[in-house]
Order: C-alpha cells, then sequence, then structure tokens
C-alpha cells in the first residue's frame, strides 16, 4: 500500500469510527475513545486529546504526568491554543515540559488544534519516542485527523444549536397561549356554570387537558392522530363560546394514521384561523382539517371560509407580530418546519379577502410503530369524509 492509500485509509478509518463518539459532544469519556481509535489505527506511539485547560484523553505509552484530567503542562501545547497553527516537536526540549527530570519517553510529537467556528477549543497530539522520527506520514495524520475531527465537532455543535433552537421555538409556542383564549373560556364557564352546570364542568375538565398538554409536552414529533385530537380539543373548547359561528370538520386519509408530524403545528394553524379568520367574520363560518399521504408525503391542509389576509400582508404573514397577532403562530410553526426538514418544506398560504384561507402543511413520512388511534380511525370512517362536529356541515376543503 503506497503511502497516500496509507494516509486516505487511515483517515477514512478514524473519521468513521470516531463520528458516533464526536456527535456526542468533547468530553472525557468521548476524547478517550477517540484517543483509543486513533492511536489502534496510525502508526504513533501515544494519542492525547485536550480542551484548552487539560487533558480530556490519553491513550499509549505513559508519561506520569500526562493523564487525564490533569492540566495542560507544557508550552508547545499552549502555544498551538494561543496561535491556532500546527506545530511539529521534534526533541523532548521543545515541550518545554515544566517537570524537570521528568521520565516521558515520547521524544517527539505532532500538536495540532482543534477548531468550531475558527475557535480554537482543544488539541490533538499524535507522539513518537524517537526523536528524529515524524514520519510525513504521521505529520499529514494530525494535521488531516485534526481537520476532520473540527468539522465533525462543527457539525455536531451545528445539530445541537439546531435542535436547541426549534426547542426554544417550540417552548416559545408553548408560551404563547394566549391569555384571551383562557379568559374567555373561563367566561363561558362561568355563562354555562348558570345556565348547564354539565357542559360547564366538561368544559373545564377539556381546559385542563388542553393546557397540560400544551404546556408539558416535551416530544419533538407526535403522532398526527395525537395531534389532531388536540386540535379538536381546542375547537371544542372555542365552539362553546362562538356557537353556530364555528362549524368545523376533520377529515383523515387512514393512511396518514402513524405518521410523525412536529408536535403543535397544526394546532397553531387552526388557532390562526379561528381567531385571525373566522371571528372577524359577521356570522362566522366554517373550518376544514384534512390530512393525506401522497408521493411520500404527509399533507396536511387548514382551510376557513373566513375574512382572509388582507393584499397588503400577504408577503408578510411570516414575520412574528404581523396583523396584530397575526405572524405569531404562522411564523413560530413556518420557522420549525424550515429548520427541521429545509426551505423547501415552508407553510404554503393561499388566500383570497372576504373568501377565507388556506394554510398547506407538507412534511416527509415518517411513521412510528402502533398504528391509529381508534377514535379517530373509526371517526376517519374507512376514507369517508367524517361527519361534521357541533352544528351544521362544513364544506368540504380543497383537497391537500
Amino acid at each position: 500500500m503506497t503511502a497516500e492509500w496509507t494516509f486516505l485509509d487511515h483517515t477514512f478509518r478514524i473519521g468513521e469510527e470516531t463520528l458516533p463518539y464526536v456527535r456526542q459532544g468533547l468530553n472525557e469519556e468521548t476524547a478517550q475513545k477517540i484517543c483509543e481509535i486513533i492511536r489502534d489505527i496510525a502508526e504513533v506511539d501515544a494519542v492525547a486529546v485536550t480542551d484548552r485547560q487539560t487533558i480530556l484523553g490519553y491513550a499509549g505509552l505513559g508519561c506520569p504526568f500526562m493523564v487525564r484530567h490533569q492540566p495542560i503542562l507544557t508550552r508547545a501545547t499552549r502555544n498551538v491554543l494561543a496561535t491556532g497553527r500546527l506545530r511539529l516537536v521534534t526533541s523532548k526540549a521543545d515541550f518545554e515540559c515544566p517537570i524537570a527530570g521528568c521520565p516521558c519517553p515520547l521524544q517527539a510529537a505532532v500538536i495540532a488544534p482543534l477548531k468550531v467556528r475558527d475557535q480554537v477549543v482543544g488539541t490533538l497530539k499524535l507522539y513518537r519516542t524517537d526523536r528524529s522520527d515524524i514520519p510525513g506520514l504521521v505529520h499529514r495524520l494530525g494535521a488531516g485527523i485534526a481537520q476532520l475531527l473540527s468539522l465533525q465537532m462543527e457539525l455536531a455543535e451545528a445539530e445541537r444549536l439546531r435542535e436547541l433552537a426549534a426547542r426554544a421555538r417550540l417552548e416559545a409556542l408553548q408560551a404563547q397561549i394566549r391569555p384571551h383564549f383562557l379568559f374567555n373560556t373561563l367566561n363561558t364557564v362561568l355563562m354555562f356554570s348558570r345556565t348547564d352546570p354539565d357542559r360547564a364542568r366538561d368544559l373545564l375538565v377539556k381546559l385542563a387537558v388542553f393546557l397540560r398538554r400544551a404546556l408539558t409536552v416535551r416530544d419533538e414529533f407526535i403522532r398526527l392522530e395525537d395531534e389532531l385530537e388536540y386540535v379538536q380539543m381546542y375547537l371544542e373548547i372555542e365552539q362553546a363560546r362562538f356557537g353556530e359561528n364555528l362549524r368545523f370538520r376533520v377529515r383523515i386519509d387512514p393512511r396518514a394514521f402513524g405518521c410523525l408530524v412536529p408536535v403543535l403545528t397544526i394546532q397553531p394553524l387552526v388557532e390562526n384561523a379561528v381567531v385571525h379568520g373566522l371571528a372577524p367574520r359577521e356570522g362566522g363560518g366554517r373550518l376544514t382539517v384534512a390530512a393525506r399521504v401522497r408521493g411520500g408525503h404527509l399533507h396536511v391542509v387548514v382551510a376557513d371560509s373566513g375574512v382572509g389576509i388582507p393584499p397588503e400582508l400577504r408577503q408578510e404573514i411570516f414575520r412574528p407580530g404581523v396583523g396584530k397577532g397575526m405572524g405569531l403562530g404562522l411564523s413560530n410553526v413556518n420557522q420549525r418546519l424550515v429548520g427541521l426538514y429545509g426551505e423547501a418544506y415552508g407553510l404554503r398560504v393561499r388566500s383570497r379577502p372576504g373568501r377565507g384561507t388556506l394554510v398547506r402543511l407538507v412534511v416527509p413520512v415518517r411513521r412510528q410503530a402502533g398504528g391509529a388511534a381508534a377514535g379517530l380511525a373509526a371517526a376517519a370512517g374507512g376514507g369517508n369524509p367524517s361527519p361534521a362536529v357541533g352544528g351544521a356541515p362544513a364544506s368540504p376543503a380543497p383537497g391537500p
């Protein structure tokens, strides 16, 4: 095997075997695994990984002072941390170790910086016991492996930040439960407590379940039927207030059951339709939620016959706060979808002033074992639209 092929083989093998550990972040446990993998593959006598202050991992021929948890001692390593440049050490004196008379057998090393977004976060050190023997292969491996680990760490950090951003957007959405919704529902409960105590109690139970689910959900994904159960609970609460002014229907293709969707993505679209589409319209209107699977994607449509979106706001609806609050839910859901799946999966909106609005959500089909919830499966009626819930039949929504 030529030196070039050896270099490529070592680099790819090290990259493949270290990736699962790098994804977990750089800590003492993962650094130790990384050192052991590199030592077993590369032609070196010892390997160390540090952060900016301490030795995180060490494998190979021993130095009594080169152990995990210990602070970085050599000036050579501190120089690499300070400059961000690889350093080749070819004599024991070049390490500039402050320990007098140290019996360390290591005589030479390649010390390479580990970087995340151009910031030095640590070092990778490949050691040899022969001061005159730092082969070109080891030199290249030190630089190549450090760059590879840096890239892997940067990608892992980007993924972690993406997950944190998705969680932050979900928490922002949870915190967005409108005080007016809560107060209006409690006023409705108070009204029914005088005229229909049983219905008042039922509303209070639904409100408690609704709020508990909204505020305690921690999973990033949920089955479609569970999200729609939450949607239906919200609509039943709002219908107690709006009466015949809110007529709704939920239509589900049985093939859509078991599909996973990002949690709290459909309910905000429905709430937006009720609050900003139907509530301002005299006499209210109809709302349809429909879902089907087509071409490997789950299509969900939320359509209302409300006031529509004014033309001057149509290009602004994904900006938070536009339209006296209209953009809050739409913006948050759109950002989460784009963050999870990419720009092509943002919300799609069609609207006609005075006629209504249709919002379409499309995500790749991803399933969880367990199938459909029995209640919603029965409501779907084997593929036929479910009966309208709560009042006059709603007109079918445009197919998703």
